[in-house]
């Protein structure tokens, strides 16, 4: 699950068209009204359109899946292609089909004529959306406290911000065990621009001790459980402390 995530909308530059509609906009009262951002994205699909295969999000390398047996599948959720969109290098391209791949930590999609598969430049991607769920770029060296680059899934964006690492790993199987894909997710909390891990209730009332007796209360009322339910009561918790200071 997936809670107030924001994926924000950049600006395309480099097309006269787009200038003269937001100069022509600029006094509208309502900026945010569902005409606006519907012209926007018309404008939008227009420019991806008539740039075709010229577009950077299409100079990826050919994708080739990994030939090896095993059970399972190194992307997100599917097997199958899913449709999302992708922020690249600032410009948001949108319908796309996708597969997020978990153990090189790599998006792909269809080239422009679709006929075959294309791995992106990982630096050039702001973040990536499938379904509802938004994974954004952070850089370990540029942080305090993560100890990887790569894509996070963005699970609450406020502060505190909840954020997750999802891993895969391709383990050989032994005596009669077969090749198996296997996930691993790694949890962290954003605090005052600190990365905290964190990986159940005790770590987490840890790292938000000064609303800690409330969140208990909290915790017991709405009936988390930490032990089958992981991932959503740290969540909730941490939605819940967001609300408590602000």
């Amino acid at each position: 699950m997936c809670f107030d995530m924001k994926f924000s909308c950049f600006a395309f530059f480099g097309i006269p068209l787009l200038f003269v509609f937001t100069s022509q906009t600029i006094a509208q009262p309502s900026p945010d009204s569902v005409l606006y951002r519907e012209s926007i994205s018309s404008i939008h699909q227009v420019y991806i359109n008539e740039i075709g295969d010229n577009a950077e999000i299409y100079h990826g390398s050919e994708f080739i899946r990994n030939g090896q047996k095993a059970v399972g599948f190194p992307f997100y959720q599917s097997d199958s292609l899913l449709q999302g969109s992708v922020s690249y290098q600032g410009t948001i391209y949108r319908d796309l089909d996708l597969f997020y791949n978990m153990v090189s930590d790599e998006v792909v999609t269809r080239n422009y004529a679709h006929n075959a598969l294309i791995t992106l430049s990982t630096e050039k991607i702001d973040s990536f959306q499938i379904g509802t769920h938004v994974f954004v770029q952070l850089s370990a060296s540029k942080t305090n406290g993560l100890g990887k680059d790569g894509f996070y899934e963005q699970m609450y964006s406020g502060e505190p911000a909840f954020y997750v690492r999802r891993e895969k790993r391709l383990v050989s199987g032994t005596g009669s065990e077969e090749t198996r894909y296997i996930q691993y997710n790694y949890y962290y909390i954003r605090l005052k621009n600190i990365y905290y891990p964190v990986d159940g209730k005790k770590s987490l009332l840890g790292i938000l001790k000064d609303q800690e007796n409330v969140l208990k209360k909290y915790i017991r009322a709405n009936k988390l459980n930490f032990k089958k339910n992981l991932e959503s009561s740290m969540v909730l918790s941490t939605i819940y402390y967001s609300q408590l200071n602000h």
